[in-house]
């Protein structure tokens, strides 16, 4: 019996020493997991004569590259907005609508995890779940089938 505790012993030693992380990496992981698909939101209202501004942003289980194409795709497809600036190196999109303004941008975590960033002009009484850029991520994640919903 000592034995074979002993051989299990190192057999369990051998599989944490091949993990590819650490104990604090693995946390992070289950954080990040818990966190997919889960957009949060942030708005502030006009301020002195300035436009308010909108922010949201979803980590996604999905390479950034194809994140970006898709949402640039996306962008190309809807002939209510124009195009004003595209940098596929950066994972960078601003698009107009009218009197309004959005920028994307996707940031890669690692090979298969991005974070979609979309910040934009507030429109007036947008709640969190109405906005226009928390929409804008919504279609992306609808056109990737991932299933995305505002974080409370």
């Amino acid at each position: 019996m000592a034995r074979l505790i002993t051989v299990l012993a190192v057999a369990f030693a051998t599989i944490l020493a091949a993990v590819p992380f650490s104990p604090a990496d693995a946390q992070w992981v289950f954080v990040a997991r818990k966190a997919l698909g889960r957009i949060h939101q942030m708005t502030e209202g006009p301020q002195n004569g300035r436009p308010g501004y909108d922010f949201a942003t979803v980590i996604l289980d999905a390479p950034a590259d194809k994140v970006f194409s898709t949402a640039l795709e996306m962008a190309r497809k809807n002939t209510s907005v124009r195009i004003l600036m595209q940098d596929p190196g950066q994972r960078r999109l601003q698009i107009a609508e009218g009197d309004r303004t959005a920028t994307l941008n996707v940031a890669s975590f690692n090979d298969d995890v991005s974070q979609l960033m979309i910040a934009g002009h507030a429109g007036p009484g947008e709640g969190s779940t109405s906005s226009l850029v928390v929409q804008a991520v919504l279609r992306v994640c609808k056109e990737m089938n991932k299933h995305c919903e505002v974080g409370s």
